[in-house]
C-alpha cells in the first residue's frame, strides 16, 4: 500500500503563482461545447483528472442541474483540473543501469507516464520532458512519473513522486494554468519555471528543498503554519508535522575557473569543511550538465575516477547536516593524462655540477613532437625559474647559465591535439640537482714552509693533493701524495736547486680543483757550485742554496 502523503506545497512565484482552481477565469480556463447526451458527470469523467470534483465545475458555471445540459451550451473547464493527453519523456543521458519499471534504459528511450524510475548506486539519469524541462535523478533514487500531461492552450500538468534520493530540476517557464509538482512523502514542490532540487533521505524524516533560480512558496503541512516564501539562495527543511524551516544555503565551494588533473584517480581541491558538512561534485561533458559522467559525494578528499582525457565541466555544492544543498559553483576541468611523461636521465638525481653549461636529458616518448622543460628553485614548481620548449624527437635541453644553488627540473611531452596545436601532457617526476662551484686551491703565496713541513689555510671536509717537482712544469715529479689535513711533511733531496710545489683541493664529493700556482722551495742548504751542484771545501766558486 502506498504511503499517505501530506500537503506541504513548494510553489514558484516567477509568474502568477500557483493557480487557484476555484473561480478560475480567462486564461486559467478552456471552453467546452456541450454535445448531445452529455452530462456534467460525463464531462468530468472524460476531462478531469479527478472526476469527483465535478461540483467545482457546477459552481464555476452556475449549473443547478448537472444531469440536464443543453447541446451547444458553453462551459468553462479549469485547466488546473483537466486530465489532458499523456506525453512521454525522453532519456537524454543515463549511466549505471537505471530501470523504468524493471527495464534497463538507454539514451533516446521514451518513458511513459506512470513509470517508476529506479537509480542504483553510482547510477544517474537525465530525462527531458515535452516542454523542455530537465529532471535528473541521482544515485540511489526512486521516483515515479505520475503525470506527464499536455492540456489545451499549451498548458501542462506534471507530477513526479520522489520516494527517496535526490532530484534536480531545470523547469522551463510554464504557461498560466500549468502545474509542475514534485511530491515526496512529506512535501509537494510546485514550480512555474526555475531551478531547484528536492532531497528525500532513504531513512525518511525530512524533505529538503533548495532554490538555485527563481522563488518558491512553501505551504506547510496540515496543522502547521501557512505559506513561507523561499528565494534564490535559500532553502527549506520540512519535517513531519512541523512548519518549514527557512535557511540560507551553504556557500559555494571556492574553485578557480579551471582545474586540471594529470593523473587518475585524482583528487579535487575542495577546501576546508565544517564537521557536519559534505560536498557533492558532478562532472559533465557538456555545459548544460545533461550528461553527468561522474558524481562524487562525501567528505574530502574526493577522488575523480578514471575518465577519458578531455575537457569537462564540474559543479559542486556543499550539504549541511540535514542534507540541504548549498549554492553552486562551476568550473572547467581539463583531464590530461596523455602523452606519457618522459623520465629524467641526466644529470642523475641529486648530482652536484660545477657552474658550466648543463644539459638536461630525458627518455624519448613515442609520438611526442617536442618537450617542455621546467626548472624551479622549489620542489612544487610554484614559480618556475625557467620554462623552455624544444621541438623534435630528442628529449634534451642545454642550459648555458644555470645559477648557483639547488634546482629542481621536470619534463612533459608535447603532442598534437585534434586541431593540430601542440599541448603538453603531465609532467614527470621532478629531479634534483645542485650547481656548486668547484673548490679553489690555495695560491702559491698562501703556502708556508717551516723546516720540512708545508702549511696552508684549510677548508672543512676537504682533502689535498701535494706535488713536488724538479721543474715548474711538473714534468719531473719527485713526490705526489694526498693528505687529510692542511699540512704535509716534505722529503726534500739534498741539493742546491730550487724545487716546485703545488696543491689541489678535493672536496667532500670527490670533486677536484685545478692545481694552484707553484711555489719554489729549496732542498737542504749547503755549498753549491754555480750550476747548483753540491761541492767540497776545495771547490771553486760556490753559492748558498735557497
Amino acid at each position: 500500500m502506498r504511503r499517505a502523503r501530506s500537503s506541504v506545497l513548494f510553489a514558484a512565484l516567477l509568474t502568477a503563482g500557483v493557480l487557484s482552481t476555484a473561480g478560475a477565469q480567462g486564461a486559467d480556463t478552456v471552453a467546452h461545447v456541450v454535445q448531445r447526451g452529455e452530462s456534467l458527470y460525463r464531462i468530468a469523467q472524460e476531462q478531469l483528472e479527478e472526476p469527483s470534483r465535478w461540483p467545482e465545475l457546477a459552481r464555476l458555471n452556475r449549473i443547478a442541474r448537472p444531469s440536464r445540459l443543453q447541446p451547444g451550451q458553453r462551459l468553462l473547464l479549469p485547466l488546473a483540473l483537466m486530465k489532458g493527453q499523456a506525453s512521454p519523456a525522453t532519456v537524454a543521458y543515463v549511466r549505471g543501469g537505471v530501470l523504468a519499471d524493471g527495464v534497463a534504459l538507454r539514451i533516446g528511450d521514451r518513458i511513459a507516464e506512470a513509470a517508476t524510475l529506479t537509480v542504483p548506486a553510482q547510477g544517474f539519469i537525465s530525462v527531458t520532458l515535452a516542454d523542455g524541462s530537465l529532471l535528473q535523478l541521482q544515485s540511489g533514487s526512486v521516483a515515479r512519473l505520475v503525470r506527464l500531461r499536455e492540456l489545451p492552450r499549451e498548458t501542462r500538468n506534471t507530477l513526479i513522486e520522489l520516494d527517496r534520493g535526490r532530484i534536480d530540476l531545470r523547469v522551463s517557464p510554464q504557461t498560466p494554468g500549468s502545474r509542475f509538482r514534485v511530491r515526496t512523502p512529506l512535501a509537494t514542490a510546485g514550480v512555474r519555471g526555475t531551478r531547484f532540487g528536492v532531497t528525500m533521505p532513504a531513512q525518511g524524516g525530512l524533505t529538503a528543498a533548495d532554490v538555485i533560480e527563481g522563488r518558491v512558496a512553501v505551504e506547510a503541512a496540515r496543522g502547521a503554519a501557512a505559506e513561507t516564501s523561499v528565494s534564490i539562495g535559500e532553502g527549506a527543511v520540512v519535517r513531519a508535522g512541523r512548519s518549514p524551516e527557512l535557511r540560507t544555503l551553504p556557500p559555494a565551494p571556492p574553485w578557480a575557473d579551471e582545474l586540471r588533473l594529470e593523473s587518475l584517480p585524482g583528487e579535487l581541491p575542495i577546501g576546508e569543511l565544517s564537521a557536519d558538512q559534505q560536498v557533492r561534485v558532478e562532472i559533465a561533458d557538456d555545459d548544460a550538465f545533461t550528461r553527468v559522467v561522474a558524481t562524487l559525494q562525501g567528505r574530502p578528499p574526493l577522488s575523480v575516477p578514471v575518465l577519458p582525457d578531455g575537457r569537462y565541466r564540474i559543479r559542486g555544492r556543499l550539504l549541511d547536516a540535514d542534507g540541504l544543498f548549498g549554492r553552486e559553483s562551476t568550473a572547467r576541468l581539463r583531464i590530461k593524462t596523455l602523452p606519457h611523461a618522459p623520465i629524467a636521465r641526466e644529470p642523475a638525481q641529486g648530482q652536484v655540477l660545477p657552474p658550466a653549461p648543463v644539459t638536461l636529458r630525458c627518455t624519448e616518448v613515442p609520438g611526442a613532437q617536442g618537450y617542455l622543460f621546467q626548472v624551479s628553485t622549489d620542489a612544487r614548481f610554484e614559480r618556475p625559474l625557467l620554462e623552455r620548449q624544444v621541438s623534435g624527437a630528442a628529449c634534451a635541453f642545454e642550459w648555458a647559465s644555470a645559477p648557483i644553488g639547488v634546482l629542481h627540473w621536470r619534463v612533459a611531452s608535447l603532442a598534437p591535439e585534434p586541431d593540430g596545436t601542440l599541448e603538453r601532457g603531465p609532467f614527470g617526476d621532478p629531479s634534483r640537482l645542485e650547481i656548486r662551484p668547484l673548490p679553489v686551491a690555495p695560491a702559491g703565496a698562501e703556502l708556508s714552509l717551516q723546516g720540512d713541513r708545508l702549511h696552508w689555510a684549510g677548508a672543512a671536509g676537504a682533502r689535498y693533493r701535494v706535488q713536488v717537482a724538479q721543474d715548474t712544469g711538473f714534468e719531473r715529479i719527485l713526490s705526489d701524495v694526498e693528505v687529510d689535513a692542511p699540512e704535509a711533511r716534505l722529503t726534500l733531496p739534498t741539493g742546491c736547486r730550487s724545487l716546485a710545489v703545488r696543491l689541489q683541493v678535493i672536496d667532500a664529493l670527490g670533486r677536484r680543483s685545478a692545481f694552484g700556482a707553484a711555489r719554489l722551495i729549496s732542498g737542504e742548504g749547503g755549498l753549491c757550485t754555480e750550476d747548483g751542484a753540491a761541492v767540497g771545501a776545495t771547490a771553486g766558486a760556490v753559492r748558498i742554496g735557497r
